[in-house]
């Protein structure tokens, strides 16, 4: 798959998830604070484009603590 594929795919994405739901105003209060919940979901989302094992990494150890107690 493409870069411009995944790219219309988050963005498919983002519209029905996030556009669709917060154009309803039962949900104006959560979808209004875009600074609380948009940009740390971006910054996020590239640190695991860029680093994709950082995905459960602190799971990771801890399970890997785990067997190495046994």
């Amino acid at each position: 798959m493409g870069p411009v594929t995944t790219l219309l795919n988050y963005t498919a994405a983002f519209w029905s998830v996030v556009i669709m739901n917060c154009i309803q105003p039962v949900n104006w209060e959560a979808c209004l604070p875009v600074h609380e919940w948009l940009i740390p979901g971006i910054i996020e989302g590239v640190e695991i484009y860029l680093n994709p094992s950082s995905i459960y990494e602190s799971e990771r150890e801890v399970l890997h603590d785990i067997n190495i107690k046994k």
